[in-house]
C-alpha cells in the first residue's frame, strides 16, 4: 500500500514486525489504539518503516521528521490508509 506525504511515497506494511517494534518502542498496542491522531502517526511511520525494509529501499526518517510530512489535511486520508493497511474495515468513512 502507497501514502504520499508532502511529495514524498511510503510502501506501508502492516506486519508482526511493525506491530511488535511499535508496541517496545511507542508503547502502541492496537487493542487500544484509539482516536489519538499521534499514535495512529506513529504507527503508520512503523508501518513505513517496516514498508521500506520490505521493499529493499532506505528509509531514513526519524519519527520527528516524519511527522513533519503530514500535513493537517492529510490526516483523514492518513486514517483512510492505516484502517485499510490493519485490515478494519474498507477505509471509508460513514
Amino acid at each position: 500500500m502507497k501514502l504520499t506525504l508532502s511529495g514524498k511515497e511510503f510502501t506501508l506494511r502492516c506486519d508482526m514486525r511493525c506491530l511488535a517494534t511499535a508496541k517496545r518502542e511507542a508503547d502502541i498496542d492496537l487493542a487500544t489504539l484509539g482516536n489519538d491522531l499521534v499514535e495512529c502517526g506513529t504507527l503508520v511511520y512503523y508501518m513505513a518503516q517496516s514498508g521500506a525494509k520490505y521493499a529493499g529501499i532506505p528509509f531514513e526518517y526519524s519519527l520527528d521528521e516524519f511527522f513533519a510530512l503530514i500535513d493537517v489535511k492529510d490526516i483523514d486520508h492518513l486514517s483512510e490508509v492505516m484502517t485499510l493497511a490493519l485490515g478494519v474495515g474498507d477505509g471509508k468513512k460513514k
